[in-house]
């Protein structure tokens, strides 16, 4: 399957109709494919990236796309500010996690 194929898949499945969020879809499909050490994304990963877009949208829904959500806590006396370190930050869903690279490692292929 073509990444454009994928892409407008994706979309189709998310009903996104315009084309604000192909950039982010792009991303996290050549994310997936330099992990997997793939040229052409199998059809077989439209279900995992379309839930990642998925999450992404919900977590910008939520949060905002623009600032920094990884701070938990904020204490003004003697100032301490704690950051959220757990399973789930801005890094975890724009990126990677453990658990993605875990449901990628069936695709992945050995360099040559």
């Amino acid at each position: 399957m073509l990444k454009e194929e994928l892409r407008e898949l994706i979309k189709t499945n998310l009903k996104i109709e315009d084309d604000s969020r192909d950039l982010q879809i792009e991303d996290v499909i050549r994310e997936c494919l330099s992990y997997c050490n793939l040229k052409e994304p199998p059809a077989e990963l439209e279900p995992f990236i379309r839930q990642k877009i998925k999450t992404i949208l919900d977590y910008e829904a939520e949060n905002g796309a623009n600032a920094v959500f990884d701070v938990k806590s904020i204490k003004e006396g003697d100032t301490s500010i704690t950051y959220n370190t757990d399973e789930v930050s801005r890094e975890t869903i724009y990126g990677l996690s453990d658990q993605d690279k875990r449901l990628l490692a069936r695709y992945r292929r050995l360099r040559r």
